[in-house]
């Protein structure tokens, strides 16, 4: 009986911890990359190496934010 209720404690409890929302509220969220500082950060070194794959592409960009001011 003793371990039955000890079962259901934990069988519980990791229910509780393992309940992630969209919100980065749960326990277990932030281990998301949407949720954590490194996720973020990898997110925009992907945006900006997909924007600047060669030299050339990258001297038009910098070329282009200089036009701009």
């Amino acid at each position: 009986m003793k371990y039955l209720i000890i079962v259901l404690i934990i069988i519980f409890s990791k229910i509780n911890l393992a309940f992630a929302n969209n919100d980065c509220d749960g326990v277990l969220a932030k281990l998301k990359s949407e949720c954590n500082i490194v996720g973020k950060s990898l997110e925009k070194m992907r945006d900006f190496s997909e924007k600047n794959k060669t030299i050339d592409q990258s001297f038009k960009n910098i070329k282009e934010k200089f036009k701009k001011d």
